[in-house]
């Protein structure tokens, strides 16, 4: 059951902290919250927007140079699911626009990008190695994002798992976000959202919101997809991971995921390599030393060691433009120190 704590300004904190804030209608519809929370937290939600119509431009612009470059490229997670599983997309809170491409494509999605005056984050590429570059707009008054992957995954034991010409063709349209637009599929996005759970990024608590997500995702669904989305994890090795989140999520969201569904990816998942990031998620240290050993070889682990702990001294500068009393050196062993403890 949705943990929500039992003081309502603690509750429309916790609310807001999960990203559920404008959402408080559907998990009061389905007894997931009291009435009288909905109605203290629907005028909050309500001026709160979660997304800014500078937020919706930025992505309609993207997309849509995109679609008129002839790029084929996929609209992934929060942007995606907000146009095909939301009743409204600024009801999905998301801070960038994620978009998939294929790698050949990466030097004409640079040359739209920069034509549109977007930059990336770091002119000098430096940090664990990541499948995707960050480029930002900056018109003064605000920073829009996006992201460019050509893989979905950089955790060693999750790259490669889907091409980018399988899950174009299983992608669905996204007319409201730009006409041409495309994403990615609702199997795909289901197992993408597995995924992300335990592979994210950047130091913070997940928002309960991202297992909304699957909620939604598997609702929408008719039973061959669903069948589909099961077989997929078990083919590629990602079993472990959907039926955990799929627990996870039924048990905050009371989700329609059947035992028997849970039960034959746990089953699965239990010999799968990629299942081990589950135990490992739970600290920093052994969630970077398990990507460590998980590269292919000592050539690999040496490369993902280096990178991390001792980018190129110009990304240094870049990344911590404020610098270190004692130089470069102070740089490095803040950088070191603060993936190690």
């Amino acid at each position: 059951m949705i943990p929500v704590p039992a003081y309502p300004a603690e509750a429309l904190e916790w609310l807001s902290a999960n990203r559920l804030l404008s959402l408080t209608s559907l998990l009061h519809d389905r007894g997931l919250i009291s009435g009288e929370l909905a109605a203290l937290a629907k005028p909050l939600g309500d001026r709160r927007a979660l997304v800014s119509e500078a937020m919706l431009a930025h992505e309609r612009r993207v997309v849509g140079a995109f679609v008129e470059a002839g790029i084929e490229a996929l609209v992934l997670k929060g942007a995606l699911l907000a146009y095909c599983v939301y009743a409204d997309p600024r009801q999905r809170w998301r801070a960038d626009l994620d978009i998939l491409v294929a790698p050949e494509s990466m030097a004409r999605v640079r040359e739209v990008l920069a034509g549109m005056r977007y930059r990336p984050i770091h002119s000098v590429p430096g940090g664990t190695p990541i499948r995707q570059e960050t480029w930002f707009l900056d018109d003064g008054a605000t920073r829009q994002y996006v992201d460019v992957h050509w893989d979905l995954r950089d955790h060693p034991l999750l790259r490669n798992r889907f091409s980018f010409d399988e899950q174009y063709r299983a992608s669905v349209e996204l007319p409201a976000l730009a006409p041409g637009a495309r994403g990615q599929g609702h199997v795909h996005a289901l197992l993408n959202s597995a995924m992300h759970w335990y592979d994210d990024l950047y130091e913070h608590q997940q928002p309960l919101a991202w297992l909304l997500d699957n909620d939604l995702l598997w609702r929408q669904m008719d039973a061959d997809g669903r069948r589909k989305a099961v077989d997929l994890a078990v083919e590629r090795g990602i079993a472990g991971l959907l039926a955990d989140v799929l627990a996870h999520t039924r048990k905050v969201f009371q989700s329609p995921f059947a035992d028997e569904t849970i039960d034959e990816l746990g089953r699965a998942g239990r010999a799968e390599p990629a299942t081990r990031i589950i135990k490992a998620s739970s600290s920093r240290y052994r969630s970077f030393w398990l990507a460590l050993q998980s590269e292919p070889d000592w050539g690999a682990r040496f490369s993902r060691l280096r990178h991390s702990m001792l980018p190129p001294a110009a990304h240094m500068r870049e990344r911590y433009p404020v610098g270190s009393r004692f130089g470069l050196p102070g740089l490095y062993f803040r950088r070191i120190w603060k993936r190690v403890r």
